[in-house]
């Protein structure tokens, strides 16, 4: 997720039938047991009004370092519910952001600190027992990696917003589990205005030989591009500005209140900024965006001479971040209604809502991951320097509706006790669930 826009920088399966039934609820997967939350770790002494304004990666509380937690679900466990393991990855660490989305069959997992342009690299493959193997921040020429994806021998494909000799464009490389670089290409297209070109992160089309990247600028309110690339060569084949949506498309002026003040929120033809995730759908040749100014987007054509991006559907407010997409719903994170909302995307073109689950007043739907049955969410509000929870959801895999966990909705990070910082106040970003032994 972006640092929602330079405005909150800093500090963003398949289902056979619609029926509720078992084989619809899930498929095989290993238990779920374990939750690895990748968090800042701030002083515990001082609370900060979580306004716009006070997302900025100056902004008191003091940052210590990042860290990753490790945080015990097995239901008959005397620790449920609790931090377990804490490991210092840096104590100079300054952002804790992305991760992967969900923890992939190697076991490794990559964690990035933005605010230091280093990803961290973890040994997740017993349970429980995480162990931190290394770190890297570059790729070749390039610098600043933010977003992974995993390729199908287990190499990683990442994308990097910048230039090691500074500035953009950036671009993407696949790297070797152990992060260092295989292969790189650069972003830089003909007729673009190559300093807008930031890749922010990335969709594998394994089907059609493509990668999708979107761009969007962690550190200035740039990005409205969306670049397909050849998978086997890393060859940049397009690059597609997103159109503009209708006004008010997809909800009335007034849908929703600004999460600082109450006031209405006037809606208007921006929807196509800032883009941020992008989500293979079923058919493994369609994909979907959505932006953080709330749009969505439908890219078909990935194998034709020129790709189409149309615009489908649009939330209100901004600084919507990640999604999750798991089977014919898309779960979407609307911070302006402190909501996620589950979206019916069996028909690309013309989504629409089923179900909605609406948190209090002090919750900023911004990070969120399913579980390898695709039943089991976690949501933070990863953009705020105050929101030291984790939420649990539930996912009705028939009908899209979203649930609190009931017998484990909240876990907070507010007090936990790392080796070598002491307590400290865990302000969570990525997060992955993990199975258990």
């Amino acid at each position: 997720m972006r640092r929602p826009t330079v405005r909150t920088l800093l500090a963003l399966v398949t289902l056979a039938t619609l029926a509720p039934s078992a084989a619809a609820q899930a498929p095989a997967a290993r238990r779920t047991e374990w939750l690895y939350v990748w968090a800042t770790a701030t002083d515990t002494a001082r609370t900060v009004r979580a306004t716009r304004a006070a997302r900025r990666d100056t902004t008191p509380p003091r940052r210590r370092g990042v860290v990753l937690l490790t945080v015990d679900l097995r239901p008959a466990s005397p620790t449920r519910g609790q931090v377990t393991d804490a490991i210092l990855a840096d104590t100079g660490g300054r952002h804790a952001h992305h991760t992967e989305h969900a923890l992939a069959s190697d076991g490794l997992l990559f964690a990035n600190d933005f605010g230091t342009g280093r990803t961290h690299r973890f040994d997740l493959r017993t349970p429980g027992m995480p162990r931190l193997l290394g770190s890297f921040t570059t790729a070749g020429p390039l610098a600043d990696p933010h977003s992974f994806v995993r390729l199908a021998d287990d190499r990683v494909l990442a994308t990097f917003q910048t230039r090691v000799a500074g500035g953009a464009p950036g671009g993407i490389a696949e790297l070797r589990r152990n992060g260092t670089p295989l292969r790189w290409a650069s972003a830089a297209a003909p007729g673009v205005d190559s300093t807008a070109l930031l890749p922010y992160s990335l969709e594998v089309v394994p089907a059609l030989d493509r990668v999708v990247t979107t761009s969007t600028s962690m550190t200035s309110d740039v990005g409205v591009h969306v670049q397909v690339w050849r998978l086997s060569d890393l060859a940049l084949l397009h690059t597609l500005a997103l159109p503009p949506a209708p006004a008010h498309a997809g909800h009335t002026p007034g849908d929703g209140e600004t999460p600082n003040t109450g006031a209405s929120i006037a809606h208007d033809s921006v929807h196509h900024r800032y883009p941020g995730e992008p989500r293979l759908l079923d058919d493994g040749r369609t994909v979907m965006l959505g932006t953080f100014t709330c749009g969505m987007y439908r890219l078909t054509g990935l194998d034709a001479r020129v790709p189409r991006l149309e615009f489908v559907h649009a939330f209100p407010g901004a600084d919507c971040a990640v999604p999750a997409r798991v089977g014919r719903w898309w779960v979407q994170t609307v911070p302006v209604q402190r909501a996620l909302v589950t979206l019916d995307v069996q028909d690309p073109a013309h989504p629409r809502e089923v179900a909605r689950l609406a948190f209090d007043g002090a919750t900023y739907p911004h990070w969120l991951a399913a579980d390898a049955s695709g039943t089991r969410l976690v949501m933070d509000g990863g953009a705020t320097p105050t929101d030291a929870r984790l939420h649990l959801v539930t996912l009705d895999r028939g009908t899209g509706a979203l649930a609190a966990d009931a017998s484990l909705p909240v876990i907070d990070l507010s007090r936990v006790s790392v080796p070598g910082l002491g307590v400290v106040r865990a302000l969570p970003h990525g997060a992955v669930f993990g199975p258990g032994r």
